[in-house]
């Protein structure tokens, strides 16, 4: 065990205490500010999932209850635009996601769609008579598909790919479940899980699409509308967008733009007439990449939510004034949902307790808290956090999160574990939440770890220039921030500089691996599914050739010089000078970084005696979600960790 323990009492987080928390999610406050409905999220271990349930608060009496039992995948919950139902998506046994309405006057839930690849988006039309959604298109060959007769053409698919994607489109559907009707077709796709709006009339339908069902192609994103009468639908204006988000008024639609051309950079909110699509304003002056935004309820101008330093900041956008942050304090805002009077509803974020619902009403200095689904954990003792800064080469200061061993000692020296971040445009916050930081980086401090989760150039918390730093240098650029941030805290004087670990997923795993070429210090390392071989990620990918290219100033790894350039950023081609000792994870049917580049680093450093372990889980997808797999996730990464800490 670890030379190093908590303070007498100290009580840290353990892996059974994890399985207790409760995440909420979707906040939907009613057109009339008086209610709040959000998903609530156990872990049911038994059968290795989270049992999902709508929850319903009364904001003048502070009651709770439960509208929904015994139902699966419960997801973004939508009130009608006269108050009187709640629209959400559910998947009923087997089968796909559909969409079901409950009225709130009494009654179960109405099933209303029965699409054989289930509902990915849905929205109200404005009369709250009618919904039109979001349904995958069944394979024409299905017959073929089940008779082993079919085969794929593939284009920039990833490596994964067995069957041919379909592309979405729009339907439209009475809220009785009457008149399901088919609004558009065609080989281009409505972009899965993107919600559409209605224009106030319910003539139009405004929407996110893309040129086909091929997922890399969604830098290729453009906002159309649809005229429900004339069955035409045509580009609003010419260029890349996503997330478009219609005024209450019909007139202005604000929808996220790539200030450098591609989604995967920094992006903008622009704000554009509906009439012809030309810009009225855009939120340049903030910044920030946005992540989120609603329009306020006069439209003047939007809440948009972003990254800064290590915390999430909302801010009041509006053309021709200055940029406004809301202080709101030691909470964090995401997820926001603005009522007709200005009241908010949002899931709060903070260092020191885990995510749960708030209301801001109109004018308050203050938002309250209205669940209190994770108030288990305020018997325990976390991990204290707070901003570290320290210099880059790029003449900036960077920050990120350090967090205190559980019953920390002035004056001693412990050891340290960084926790980095994927994206790898992406900020790592103060917050409890997520498995990959809020839950690991708990464990540890709950074991005498400081951990730090460093904001390396790319990271989208400080604006466009830092976050463009990593454009071309992709894994190298923030290699020396890190290697820096190291150095920046064994000067502090807290860090045994004999024990010092580095660890992360996807990026962060790309930049472990990275790392441990870079410099012999490291006590152990943890590379969970890590891009070791930039080719590799680029041809295998289901984010594909775009991706690279984004951070590789457009340069192709299909001639001499461009293999050079990929080669150049690879953990890969570093291998003979790794000594640290590694553990390698990864899903073994990944489409975001194909398992082949752990297997490539993996033989690598077997062949020539390194310490290192692989290990996998069977699962789909860029990391276990199911909470079993998670589990198991942060057992093997804690273990190797301790294993190499005695």
């Amino acid at each position: 065990m670890l030379g190093v323990s908590a303070s007498a009492g100290a009580r840290g987080l353990d892996y059974a205490d994890l399985r207790k928390i409760v995440t909420v999610s979707e906040p939907a406050i009613a057109p009339d500010g008086t209610r709040v409905v959000y998903v609530r999220s156990r872990v049911d271990w038994a059968h290795d999932r989270r049992n999902t349930e709508l929850v319903l608060v009364d904001l003048r009496s502070g009651t709770s209850r439960v509208l929904t039992r015994d139902r699966t995948g419960v997801a973004d919950p939508q009130w009608s635009p006269d108050g009187s139902e709640i629209a959400y998506i559910a998947t009923p046994g087997r089968a796909k996601p559909q969409l079901y309405v409950m009225r709130m006057d009494g009654g179960d839930s109405q099933q209303l769609t029965n699409a054989v690849n289930g509902v990915s988006a849905f929205a109200w039309r404005g009369d709250s008579r009618a919904l039109v959604y979001v349904a995958e298109n069944v394979n024409p060959r299905e017959r073929e598909v089940e008779k082993h007769l079919d085969s794929v053409v593939i284009d920039e698919e990833n490596y994964l790919t067995q069957t041919t994607p379909q592309p979405s489109h729009l339907w439209l559907v009475n809220v009785d479940g009457t008149a399901n009707t088919r609004l558009t077709d065609g080989t281009w796709s409505v972009q899965p899980g993107s919600q559409p709006f209605f224009s106030p009339d319910g003539s139009k339908v405004y929407y996110d699409r893309v040129p086909d069902a091929i997922f890399a192609h969604l830098v290729a994103q453009a906002t159309y509308v649809h005229d429900i009468t004339a069955g035409t639908d045509a580009p609003l204006f010419s260029g890349v967008s996503t997330n478009p988000q219609l005024s209450h008024d019909g007139r202005q639609i604000a929808v996220a733009v790539p200030r450098h051309r591609y989604v995967y950079l920094t992006m903008d909110v622009s704000v554009r007439s509906t009439t012809d699509g030309h810009e009225l304003w855009n939120s340049r002056m903030l910044d920030r990449s946005v992540h989120d935004f609603r329009w306020l309820p006069d439209d003047s101008g939007l809440i948009v939510e972003t990254a800064d330093g290590i915390r999430s900041a909302a801010w009041i956008v509006e053309p021709h004034r200055p940029v406004r942050r809301l202080d709101l304090g030691a909470v964090d805002m995401v997820s926001a949902s603005i009522a007709g009077d200005g009241g908010i509803a949002f899931v709060g974020e903070r260092s020191d307790h885990y995510p749960e619902v708030y209301y801001l009403a109109p004018n308050a200095a203050a938002p309250r808290r209205i669940s209190d689904d994770n108030a288990w954990a305020e018997s325990y003792d976390l991990g204290k956090s707070e901003a570290f800064n320290w210099p880059t080469d790029m003449g900036v200061s960077a920050v990120g999160v350090l967090i205190y061993p559980v019953g920390y000692a002035p004056g001693k020296r412990y050891p340290l574990v960084l926790d980095i971040h994927g994206g790898p445009v992406s900020t790592s916050t103060w917050d409890l939440a997520g498995v990959e930081e809020g839950e690991l980086d708990q464990l540890l401090a709950a074991r005498g770890y400081f951990v730090f989760r460093p904001n390396y150039r790319g990271s989208d918390d400080q604006g466009d220039a830092f976050l463009q730093g990593i454009v071309g240098d992709m894994a190298s650029g923030p290699g020396r921030d890190n290697l820096a941030a190291v150095e920046a805290l064994k000067a502090t004087g807290m860090i045994d500089p004999s024990r010092i670990f580095v660890s992360g997923w996807s990026g962060g795993g790309l930049q472990t691996s990275w790392l441990v070429g870079h410099a012999s210090f490291w006590r152990a390392a943890v590379s969970g599914a890590a891009v070791n071989d930039q080719y590799e990620q680029a041809v295998l990918s289901d984010i594909n050739v775009p991706f690279n290219q984004a951070f590789f100033n457009d340069v192709l790894p299909f001639t001499s010089q461009g293999r050079a350039a990929y080669a150049a950023e690879s953990p890969i081609t570093y291998v003979s000078a790794m000594r640290t000792p590694l553990l390698i994870l990864s899903d073994t049917r990944d489409q975001r970084v194909p398992i082949p580049q752990s297997y490539e680093l993996y033989h690598a450093l077997k062949a020539r005696g390194v310490p290192v372990r692989f290990t996998v889980f069977p699962r789909t997808g860029h990391f276990p979600t199911d909470p079993v797999g998670q589990e198991l996730v942060l057992r093997a990464w804690v273990g190797w960790i301790e294993q190499w800490s005695r």
